[in-house]
C-alpha cells in the first residue's frame, strides 16, 4: 500500500466526461464515468447529511446466548462414538440482556477474546456459526433480514472493496445500487461526492484502491472508504468492528467524530474499538463491557462508568485515560479472561456478579422486559433513554417519524433499491468498465488468447495435408479446444478473491445474487469474444485450415461457446470451493477429466466403459467433434507418390504405412487412385495383385497396370484422394453434424449457469 502521503500527488485536471445537461432521463447504462473527477466542483455543492433527519433502532437484548461446538478430533470423534461430550462446547456469551437506545453511540469494550465482534454478529444478524438462544429485538420486534440489510450498516474490521476501482468509482458504484431508486443519478454522485468529502478521501478520490500486490490507496484509506460505503444510504443503525484500525489518531478521531455527529442526528450506533484514545472515549454516550463472554457493565459512558468500578474498589489513580483503566481493570493482555485486576482489601471480585446486583443491571433489566411485553408499536415508541440528553419532545418525535416504517414483517423486494435489470446494468457498467481498465484482467482474458495464437502457429503452420500432416490437423484443433477451455484455470485466484467482497455487497442488499451472477456472465461473455476475436485469425490462417468464410465464422463461433461454457464451469466449481487452494486443484481436475473423453487423446471406441457417461455429455468432446467436423467433413485430400526408379518401392510403402496403415486410406480408395500423366489405370488388373505384391511393387503384377519400371511407366506420379470422412471415422465422428454437436456445447451453458448461480445462492463460505 501506498503511504499517507502517497496519494497528495497531482490529479488531472477536470471532469472527463460530466454530461452538459442533467440528462435525468438517460439510463444509467448510457451515461459516460467519470475517470477523473474534479472535487473542487463539487465542495460548494454537496448536501450535508445533517439537513436530513434519520431516526435510530430501539435495539433490545434478552438473555442472549452463543454457544460454539468445540473442534473435535478424530480420536476423540471415535471414543464418543458420536455423543456430545461436557466439554465439546463452550460459551462466548453468557445470558446478555440490555437495551441499545438511538441517539447514543455505544462502546463495546473489553479484552481480546471477550466476545466483542461475536456480540456484534449477533445483534447485526450476521454471525453463521454456533447456537444461539436468546432475543435480539428491534423497535420490539423480531428483525427480517431484509429489514437488516435495508435499515442497518455493517463495516467490518478487514476491507473488502473490489482493487480495480478507483475511490470515486467504488463509492459511486455503491450510491447507485443501494440509494432510493427516486433520486436520480446526479442526485446519487452528489451524496457519493459529499461522504467522499466527509471521510477526507477528496485526495485520493481518483487513486485505485489496489491489492496487497499492486499499489493503491492506504490503510488508512481504506478503512476510511469503507465507512463512506456504510453511511451512503443514511442509515438507522449503524455497526462499526474496530473502525479505527490502521488509522492514526487524529484520523481516528475525525473518523469517530463523524459517527458521532451521526448517532446525534438519532441513529443507533454501535462500535467495537480497541483501547481508544481519551479524546474518542469521551464521544461514547455508552459503553458495554465484556469479560469472557460476561457483561460486567452495561450503561452510560465517561465519567459515570468510571466512577462504578471506582466505587468496586478500582482506585483511578495513575490513569489518564478511561479505557486503559477499564481494559487493565477486568484484566488485559493473554490471561484476560482468567486474571482480574485485584481489588484492595479483597480477594478476586466477580465482575459479573456485582454488575448483576447493581442498579445498572436492575434497570437494563426493567427496560428490556417492558420492551418485550409490549402489545404494539406506540408501546415501545413511547420508551424513553434514560440516559438521552434530549428531551422526551424531541425523542417522541424522532420516534414518530418512524411510524411508517415500524410493520416490516412483509419485506420483500423494497430491501433492494432497483429493479433487477437496472442492477445488471449498473454492475456491468461500472465493473465492466473498471475490469477493462485492470491489467490482470486484459492479461489474463485477452493477453493469454494472444500467446497461444502465436505459440500455435508457430508449431502448426507448416503442416501438410498428407496422412501424417492430417493427423496434425486434427491435433491443432484439439489444442484450440484446450486452449478456449484451460486458459480458464487462471481466473480462479482472482474470482476467489473477489467473493469477500460479494458477501459484503450481499449483506448490504445492494443487490440479488441473480444479478451478480447475470452481470458475470456477461463481462465474461463479452471478453470471450474479444479473446476469440484475437486468437483465431492467427490460428486459422496461418495453419491452413479449410479456406471457407462460412466454415471460418463456424470456427469462431464453436470457440467462443466453449470459452464460455469453461469459464462458466469454472465459475461454478470456484463459487462452490471454500478457498482458492482447493479451487485451484479442483478446476484443472474437472478440465482434465474433461480432455482425457474428448476423443483424441483416447478414441472414442478406447474409453473404458465406466466413462463413457462422461463422453457423452462433455463439452470438451462435442467441441472438438464440431471443430473437426467443420474440417473435414465433405473434404478431399489429393495426396501424389513420384515413381521413379530410386524409390518407387518406398512410395508405395509409404502409401499403406501412411494410408492404409491408419485407415485413412481404403482400399476403394486405391481403386480410385489416378495418374498425374492422366493416364488411366487399369483396375481390372490392380485388384488381381495382392496387397504384398502391391506393396513390394511387384513388376510382374504391376507391369499390366502401367505401374512397372521394367516397362514403361506411364502413370507419373500416384495420385491418391484421403476424405476427410475416413478421418473422422477414425475418431468415431462419422455421420455427425457440427451444428448439432455444437448445440450439444451450447446445452452446457445454462446448466453450468444455473450451477454457478445455486452455488452463489445457497453455499455459504462465511464464518462468523
Amino acid at each position: 500500500m501506498a503511504g499517507e502521503d502517497t496519494k497528495e500527488a497531482a490529479q488531472p485536471d477536470g471532469v472527463h466526461g460530466q454530461p452538459s445537461s442533467r440528462g435525468d432521463d438517460l439510463p444509467m447504462t448510457q451515461r459516460k464515468l467519470s475517470v477523473v473527477v474534479d472535487p473542487s466542483q463539487y465542495i460548494d455543492k454537496v448536501e450535508i447529511s445533517g439537513s436530513r433527519v434519520r431516526n435510530g433502532i430501539v435495539i433490545s437484548l434478552h438473555g442472549l446466548t452463543l454457544e460454539m461446538d468445540a473442534p473435535r478430533s478424530i480420536l476423540s470423534c471415535w471414543t464418543c462414538m458420536g455423543k456430545k461430550s461436557p466439554n465439546s462446547a463452550r460459551l462466548l456469551l453468557k445470558n446478555i440482556t440490555g437495551v441499545i437506545w438511538p441517539g447514543e453511540m455505544y462502546a463495546l469494550l473489553g479484552p481480546s477474546g471477550a466476545g466483542k465482534t461475536s456480540l456484534l454478529d449477533v445483534i447485526s444478524g450476521r454471525k453463521t456459526m454456533g447456537n444461539i438462544s436468546g432475543k435480539v429485538l428491534l423497535d420490539g420486534k423480531k428483525p427480517t433480514s431484509l429489514r437488516l440489510k435495508r435499515d442497518t450498516a455493517y463495516v467490518q474490521q478487514h476491507d473488502a472493496l473490489l482493487c480495480s476501482f478507483t475511490v470515486y468509482e467504488c463509492i459511486l458504484f455503491t450510491a447507485m445500487l443501494r440509494l432510493p431508486r427516486i433520486m436520480n443519478y446526479f442526485d446519487k454522485r452528489a451524496r457519493a461526492i459529499e461522504v467522499i468529502d466527509k471521510m477526507g478521501l477528496f485526495k485520493a478520490m481518483n487513486t485505485r484502491i489496489g491489492s496487497p500486490l499492486s499499489r493503491g490507496i492506504s490503510g488508512g484509506e481504506l478503512k476510511r472508504v469503507s465507512i463512506a460505503l456504510g453511511l451512503l444510504n443514511d442509515p438507522q443503525c449503524l455497526f462499526l468492528d474496530e473502525p479505527t484500525s490502521g488509522l492514526d489518531s487524529a484520523i481516528a478521531l475525525d473518523v469517530m467524530s463523524a459517527v458521532k455527529f451521526l448517532s446525534d442526528e438519532g441513529r443507533t450506533v454501535l462500535c467495537t474499538i480497541h483501547q481508544p484514545s481519551a479524546a474518542i472515549f469521551d464521544l461514547f454516550g455508552c459503553v458495554i463491557l465484556l469479560r469472557a463472554g460476561n457483561v460486567v457493565y452495561f450503561g452510560e459512558g465517561r465519567n459515570e462508568v468510571r466512577d462504578y468500578f471506582v466505587e468496586m474498589g478500582y482506585p483511578y489513580e495513575g490513569y489518564d485515560n478511561v479505557s486503559e483503566y477499564l481494559l487493565e481493570t477486568v484484566g488485559g493482555g493473554v490471561l484476560a479472561a482468567y486474571t482480574p485486576r485485584v481489588a484492595k482489601g479483597s480477594d478476586y471480585n466477580s465482575f459479573v456478579v456485582n454488575y448483576k446486583n447493581s442498579e445498572v443491571h436492575s434497570r437494563n433489566l426493567l427496560h428490556a422486559n417492558n420492551i418485550l411485553n409490549s402489545t404494539n408499536d406506540s408501546s415501545c415508541r413511547s420508551l424513553q433513554n434514560p440516559n438521552a440528553k434530549e428531551s422526551p419532545e424531541r425523542l417522541d418525535s424522532m420516534l414518530s417519524n418512524r411510524s411508517d416504517m415500524s410493520d416490516i414483517s412483509n419485506l420483500s423486494e423494497s430491501a433492494y433499491s432497483n429493479p433487477l435489470l437496472n442492477e445488471i446494468g449498473i454492475m456491468v457498467a461500472y465493473r465492466g468498465f473498471a475490469s477493462w481498465k485492470d491489467p490482470q484482467f486484459i492479461g489474463t482474458r485477452l493477453g493469454l488468447a494472444l500467446i497461444f495464437a502465436l505459440i500455435m502457429a508457430s508449431f502448426w503452420s507448416n503442416v501438410t495435408t498428407d496422412s501424417h500432416g492430417l493427423m496434425s490437423l486434427s491435433s491443432l484443433l484439439f489444442m484450440a479446444v484446450g486452449a478456449a477451455v484451460f486458459t480458464t484455470t487462471v481466473y480462479v485466484p482472482t474470482l476467489v478473491e473477489e467473493r469477500p467482497v460479494f458477501v459484503r455487497e450481499r449483506h448490504d442488499a445492494c443487490y440479488r445474487v441473480i444479478s451478480y451472477a447475470l452481470h458475470k456472465i456477461i463481462i465474461e461473455g463479452t471478453a470471450g469474444v474479444v479473446a476469440v476475436i484475437i486468437f483465431s485469425p492467427i490460428v486459422y490462417w496461418a495453419c491452413g485450415l479449410r479456406e471457407s468464410a462460412y466454415s471460418y465464422i463456424f470456427f469462431n463461433l464453436t470457440l467462443w461457446t466453449l470459452n464460455f461454457a469453461a469459464v462458466m464451469l469454472t465459475l461454478s466449481v470456484a463459487s462452490a470451493s471454500p478457498n482458492v487452494e482447493i479451487a485451484g486443484a479442483a478446476v484443472p481436475l474437472v478440465m482434465t477429466l474433461n480432455f482425457f473423453v474428448g476423443g483424441f487423446m483416447v478414441l472414442a471406441d478406447k474409453i473404458p466403459v465406466w466413462w463413457n457417461w462422461l463422453y457423452r455429455i462433455s463439452y470438451v468432446q462435442w467441441g472438438f467433434s464440431a471443430l473437426m467436423v467443420n474440417q473435414f467433413s465433405g473434404e478431399e485430400y489429393v495426396q501424389c507418390y513420384p515413381l521413379h526408379n530410386n524409390s518407387s518401392q518406398v512410395t508405395m510403402m509409404d502409401v499403406f504405412s501412411r494410408g492404409l496403415g491408419n485407415g485413412l486410406i481404403t482400399g476403394q480408395d486405391l481403386m480410385d487412385a489416378t495418374c498425374s500423366t492422366g493416364h488411366d489405370i487399369d483396375t481390372n488388373s490392380l485388384t488381381r495383385c495382392s496387397a504384398l505384391q502391391f506393396a513390394q511393387y511387384d513388376n510382374a503384377c504391376l507391369g499390366p497396370v502401367g505401374l512397372s519400371l521394367m516397362n514403361e511407366n506411364r502413370c507419373g506420379e500416384l495420385c491418391v484422394a484421403v476424405r476427410g470422412d475416413n478421418v473422422l471415422d477414425m475418431f468415431g465422428l462419422g455421420g455427425r453434424d457440427k451444428w448439432q454437436s455444437l448445440g450439444f456445447v451450447a446445452a452446457n451453458l445454462p446448466v453450468f449457469c444455473l450451477f454457478f448461480y445455486l452455488a452463489l445462492r445457497f453455499i455459504k463460505h462465511e464464518s462468523r
